[in-house]
């Protein structure tokens, strides 16, 4: 069921939305953006000022500097600084994380993704860290069976988001669709759908969206919330991760499982907030939302999106509105133009300009791919 509240919203942002940017306008501020990011380099190697999480984060900054287009080169010393920072953290189980911070299974995941990029995998050893990725997926029967974690909780705390950013990296690494791994995978996500034709699960009501984790208790959601309703609401964040795994995994536009989690999509239409989060939290986590429908609509292959009342809508003026009215300005060396941007809720790391900056570069080129 749309609250009347979110349906006026998606009418308002469908009838203000931008007209489709120009290629050198989007080039503009990408550039900008990795000209500001590129200034948080440190003596260590770090892609980000200060003590915390910084290999997450100098990992986040690395991908999305590296991605195309305008890629910035590995031998720009930043970026360089950057790789070797990251191979510091090297572990013995094949994994790329500081064990004080944990997070292994992004860190590792984000690692993997550069080193497809860099010329002789710039040094990562990409076979150690297929298997430490695959060595954290539950092999167990039960609701966790095929996700994975964050790498450092132990089995039975698996999530559609760690579970998603492992599966881009395999497949981006060569590991196949049809690998009994990945299919172990796909079963996961499928009970991370609100969607009762592949999920039996007695919280399913059928909008198609995506939900955290299928896990009981407080593991699928936060302590905060209490109730079994806030655990189980699809966000747009975690759709948008579904879909984009599902598509990673070889699944067609046309599927149903698709198609339940597209519908979510156009019933909750819009970048101008985090949809299914709860009053009051809307904007938690909404740049990393950006990144994941660039990412997902580029998977589709689509550039527009037809919404329940019939109207047509270009995702990327409209996502391209909601990032470059954000943007916000920062004086370079020399007098240049920067931008970064932050989310004044700060759930989820996203009070840390490094990140959001890094989600909104991924944004800003996946709309750049697209443009004539």
């Amino acid at each position: 069921m749309i609250l009347p509240s979110v349906l006026l919203i998606s009418v308002l942002c469908v009838a203000q939305a931008a007209e489709l940017p120009a290629k050198a306008e989007v080039a503009k501020l990408i550039d900008q953006a990795q000209a500001w990011s590129l200034t948080q380099d440190q003596p260590s190697g770090a892609l980000a000022p200060g003590a915390l999480l910084t290999l997450g984060l100098t990992a986040f900054s690395a991908v999305a500097l590296t991605a195309e287009p305008q890629a910035v080169p590995a031998t720009q010393p930043a970026v360089a600084n950057s790789v070797a920072y990251l191979l510091k953290f090297r572990q013995p189980d094949g994994g790329i994380y500081n064990p004080e911070e944990g997070l292994g299974v992004y860190g590792t995941s984000l690692a993997l993704l550069l080193a497809m990029r860099l010329p002789d995998h710039g040094g990562f050893d990409v076979p150690s860290m297929q298997r430490y990725l695959f060595g954290q997926q539950n092999p167990d029967p039960g609701l966790g069976q095929g996700g994975i974690g964050y790498g450092d909780k132990g089995k039975g705390f698996e999530d559609l988001s760690n579970t998603g950013y492992a599966l881009q990296a395999l497949h981006a690494s060569g590991v196949p669709a049809d690998d009994a791994r990945m299919q172990a995978a796909l079963a996961f996500l499928q009970r991370c759908q609100d969607r009762s034709a592949t999920n039996p699960a007695p919280w399913v009501t059928n909008s198609g969206g995506g939900v955290y984790g299928p896990q009981e208790a407080a593991r699928s959601w936060s302590k905060g919330d209490e109730t079994q309703a806030m655990r189980w609401t699809p966000t747009g964040s975690m759709t948008y991760e579904l879909l984009s795994s599902y598509l990673v995994l070889d699944l067609k536009n046309d599927d149903p499982r698709v198609q339940a989690a597209l519908g979510w999509i156009t019933r909750n239409y819009g970048f101008e907030r985090n949809p299914g989060m709860g009053a009051g939290k809307e904007l938690q986590g909404l740049f990393h939302t950006h990144a994941l429908a660039a990412t997902t609509f580029g998977l589709l292959g689509s550039t527009t999106l037809t919404l329940p009342d019939g109207g047509t809508v270009d995702w990327r003026s409209d996502l391209w509105q909601a990032l470059s009215t954000r943007a916000q300005p920062a004086k370079l060396a020399a007098g240049e133009e920067g931008r970064f941007w932050i989310n004044e809720q700060s759930r989820w790391g996203e009070g840390l300009p490094v990140l959001c900056t890094a989600y909104a570069i991924r944004s800003l080129k996946a709309i750049a791919k697209t443009l004539p």
